[in-house]
């Protein structure tokens, strides 16, 4: 019978938990633990959250944010928010028959030069002509534009996050008809 001699470079490392804190957004709230070797091949991983347990509001249970590991420091995983998602079911509740749903998707730039994905859904209160559709995705698409170049990328997301940035959205296009909704689908910084 053969045995196998292990030398220290064989031996297994011994593994360890680090936590994983949220963004300043967030006000660096613990947001999990992660299991690793070494604390540095942490970074770059991604952690998905729902939105409730950050912000202790049973209304936002519907929402899921999106953190990156950008380093460690004393075992502790710094992130930053990079992305914020409806769950689907949501979605589905809030469209109805007999409304308008107008879906959008563009790319933003931001004061501080980083690209965020924004799409926003509009539901409107009756269903409504074509041409006036069209002219609702311009109006958002063109406050969206003015408004999102003035914040920074963290801003945006905030704004986002904090339903600030559809209040406005929803104030600037209820002059061309009326709106009853309107959400942020999808939101994702990029660098």
């Amino acid at each position: 019978m053969v045995t196998k001699t292990t030398t220290s470079q064989e031996a297994k490392k011994k593994k360890k938990w680090i936590s994983i804190l949220a963004s300043t957004e967030f006000n660096n709230q613990e947001i999990g633990e992660t299991y690793v070797e070494e604390p540095e091949k942490a970074v770059g991983r991604t952690v998905e959250t729902n939105l409730m347990m950050l912000s202790k509001d049973p209304k936002r249970q519907n929402f899921n944010v999106y953190f990156k590991i950008i380093s460690i420091t004393n075992n502790q995983a710094q992130t930053r928010l990079y992305a914020y998602n409806i769950q689907v079911a949501q979605l589905k509740r809030i469209t109805k028959k007999s409304k308008n749903k107008i879906d959008d998707s563009f790319v933003y730039e931001t004061k501080d030069g980083k690209k965020i994905t924004i799409k926003p859904i509009l539901i409107t209160k009756t269903l409504t002509y074509k041409t006036t559709l069209k002219l609702i995705r311009k109006v958002c698409r063109d406050f969206l534009k003015e408004h999102i170049k003035k914040l920074t990328g963290s801003q945006a997301m905030k704004d986002i996050i904090d339903n600030v940035l559809q209040k406005e959205i929803k104030n600037a296009v209820k002059k061309i008809t009326p709106v009853v909704n309107c959400t942020i689908k999808s939101a994702i910084l990029n660098d």
